[in-house]
């Protein structure tokens, strides 16, 4: 795939199970959501996961592509809030277990011209996800 066109990392004091049942189960991708409150499929090799915004409408769909047991997911990412003609990307979640934490590392690639600013959605992700996983608590609320 090259250099990601964006990527962070973040330390989460969690068990590998822990934070890979989050980035794969439906119900727990709703849970900590920073915007979207419904997730409609699990992530499995070519399955669809849709995130749905309160209003009912779809903010983002992505198809997993590839998966490496508690290791890495590679999805598509496309970006329906942006319209129906949005160009589809790609990204890369990497986990790597160190001792009591997990170190995530966030990899976005293809990203189009404009869409920049997808950097924020990450940080705001990352970070519920972390509180979500750490307290039991996300950082709900939208943008």
């Amino acid at each position: 795939m090259g250099k990601p066109d964006f990527m962070m990392q973040t330390f989460i004091r969690c068990s590998q199970d822990a934070l890979w049942d989050a980035l794969t189960k439906a119900d727990q991708m709703a849970a900590y959501h920073f915007m979207c409150n419904t997730v409609r499929g699990d992530a499995r090799p070519d399955n669809v996961t849709e995130f749905i915004k309160p209003d009912g409408d779809p903010m983002l769909r992505q198809v997993t592509t590839e998966m490496d047991p508690k290791t890495r997911i590679a999805m598509t990412f496309e970006p329906l809030f942006m319209g129906p003609n949005a160009p589809a990307s790609h990204m890369v979640y990497l986990i790597e277990p160190q001792g009591e934490t997990c170190k995530l590392t966030i990899e976005h690639y293809d990203m189009a011209p404009g869409q920049e600013g997808f950097a924020e959605g990450w940080a705001r992700l990352a970070s519920s996800l972390k509180s979500y996983l750490e307290t039991g608590k996300a950082m709900k609320g939208a943008a």
